[in-house]
């Protein structure tokens, strides 16, 4: 344990008991970094109670419980040993069949953890437990930076008051709006931030997308995500909702997906502030709803004409947000503002509206084109935004043609073949939601910048998972770790990172060393191999670099 963790160990297990008053937990431990040095990934247990540490004493990045909360970011419970194949040994050798942990990060790091285990009574662990695993992790922070550990400066653990919103559900009142609109000369980038509070907003909402992802039973529901194109046709239904008396703008958002796309009409030109007012509803009622936060401004569609006077916020009294709930489709939410708040015939056209769309938009979809194939879709995904960056695109296209050839020279089945050409056809597509505008082929990119920029797996499996499955968003989250274990985002090493990942990571170092268009000085081929072979078995498996270098006169052909 550090020195100066001993001085304050009582008072850290004073706040740990907190983890018996206010999520019943009947035992827990306190795990922080064994180092100064935070790159280091080992943590100690530093106090506890009534927990049995087994050989848990010290753990390391490679532990499924260290790579799960460095990847989440977020509290996260698990009842029952058949819940999580991960963690289960753990839970299992330790005596316990339920888990609840709750990281703590400093500046973007992980510097350690709360384990709770077996709720009081044999109760199962609930979402309001994670809520207080996060307040409890907050006063450990606290702590710790009063005392200037691991780099933390002060900290002011504040409960911001959540803003009231208007909603439909049965008879209630539909309560008006009071929202201020942000300002719009605020700087995207304040001094000492690597994102702007947008793209640190995506970063977020990854992290929280992957963990609900991976634990909400909607994954096997067998209902199908809406993309953009899918949008646009449903889009079409949406100017009969602009009949509803009083109601100015609609729109409709596909929900489950990090970056939700939506459609947005109006029955007059939408100012700005009236727009920003519709959107953080919206996010409102995504975060209530625990889903992502939408990122995207959308464009919005005038079916009658624009008209000569503005809607704006001054003129919008209600927002009104209600699920759709189409029997193929999961996750959609139209939301409708109103210049008056509606009276009971504004209600009952809303409430006849939902129940007649529903059936509406299945129909709408089955006639049109529908989704297409992945591939299709995964091009999608690189537009509009890689059009600004040509050389990025020629990039990822190149690195898909060759990691599929080079994927069937190792004679991998044809549904691995076409996973690995998708992953690397979308594999930074993470980058275009990172202030890509600000950092694209920036000289001299801090150290805070790099590890910015090193969330995009993250983003980009986030993005790519609900329309292109999880194999795919796997080998898009993992294609920069390494086979040593020192990459990222989850310092996974060997046989763990999925083979796609390590055909891919091998496929793009090689584009990246020799390509012209690099943002480094093109290697010759000859220097490219000496680089492959020297990080053979470290940065690379040494097994398919073998391969690789012996099929190149093949894959180059």
């Amino acid at each position: 344990m550090l020195p100066e963790l001993r001085t304050i160990e009582p008072q850290l297990k004073q706040i740990l008991y907190g983890c018996v008053e206010h999520v019943q937990a009947t035992k827990a431990a306190l795990y922080l970094s064994t180092s100064h040095d935070l790159n280091e990934k080992r943590y100690e247990l530093v106090t506890h109670y009534q927990y049995n540490p087994a050989d848990r004493k010290v753990v390391n990045a490679n532990d499924d419980l260290v790579d799960r909360l460095a990847v989440k970011r977020m509290p996260f419970f698990i009842n029952g040993l058949s819940t999580d194949q991960r963690l289960a040994e753990i839970l299992f050798s330790q005596g316990n069949d339920r888990i609840l942990a709750a990281p703590l990060f400093s500046r973007g790091r992980m510097i350690g953890f709360i384990d709770m285990r077996d709720k009081a009574g044999k109760k199962p662990f609930a979402p309001q437990d994670v809520d207080a695993a996060r307040k409890i992790a907050d006063e450990m922070l606290g702590v710790l930076a009063s005392h200037k550990l691991f780099g933390i400066g002060p900290v002011t653990l504040v409960d911001e008051p959540t803003p009231r919103r208007g909603t439909l559900s049965g008879a209630q009142p539909l309560p008006n709006i009071v929202t201020p609109s942000p300002s719009p000369s605020a700087p995207a980038v304040t001094p000492g931030q690597v994102f702007s509070p947008e793209a640190t907003r995506v970063v977020e909402a990854a992290r929280q997308y992957l963990m609900r992802r991976q634990h909400a039973a909607a994954t096997q529901t067998g209902k199908r995500l809406l993309g953009e194109s899918d949008i646009e046709v449903v889009k079409l239904l949406l100017p009969s909702a602009l009949a509803i008396p009083g109601a100015a703008v609609v729109s409709l958002t596909a929900v489950g997906q990090l970056n939700n796309p939506q459609a947005v009409v109006a029955l007059a030109t939408v100012a700005d502030d009236a727009l920003d007012m519709l959107l953080q509803h919206v996010q409102a009622w995504l975060q209530r709803a625990n889903q992502p936060h939408m990122t995207v401004r959308p464009q919005i569609a005038y079916p009658f004409g624009a008209q000569a006077v503005d809607v704006s916020a001054a003129g919008i009294s209600t927002i009104i947000s209600a699920p759709l709930n189409p029997q193929s489709i999961d996750g959609l939410v139209l939301t409708v503002a109103f210049e008056r708040t509606p009276e009971a015939n504004a209600q009952r056209a809303l409430q006849v509206f939902l129940k007649q769309v529903e059936p509406a938009v299945e129909s709408v979809l089955a006639s049109s084109s529908g989704r297409g194939d992945r591939f299709a879709l995964a091009e999608q995904l690189l537009e509009p935004d890689f059009k600004k960056y040509p050389e990025l695109a020629a990039h990822v296209r190149e690195v898909a043609m060759m990691a599929q050839r080079f994927a069937r020279t190792l004679e991998l089945p044809p549904t691995q073949v076409e996973t690995v050409r998708i992953a690397a056809l979308v594999h930074d597509v993470g980058m275009r939601l990172l202030d890509y505008d600000r950092l694209y082929r920036k000289a001299n990119m801090s150290a805070e910048e790099k590890r910015g920029i090193a969330e995009h797996p993250l983003v980009g499996a986030a993005l790519v998972e609900p329309l292109l499955g999880s194999e795919v968003a796997q080998a898009v989250l993992r294609h920069h770790e390494r086979f040593d274990g020192k990459g990222y985002p989850s310092r996974q090493s060997g046989q763990q990172i999925p083979i796609a990942a390590r055909i891919i990571s091998i496929v793009d170092g090689w584009i990246t060393m020799t390509s012209r268009d690099s943002y480094q000085p093109a290697m010759s081929r000859e220097q490219a191999v000496t680089k492959l072979r020297e990080g053979a078995g470290t940065q690379w498996d040494a097994a398919l670099v073998d391969r690789f270098l012996r099929a190149l006169p093949e894959l180059l052909a």
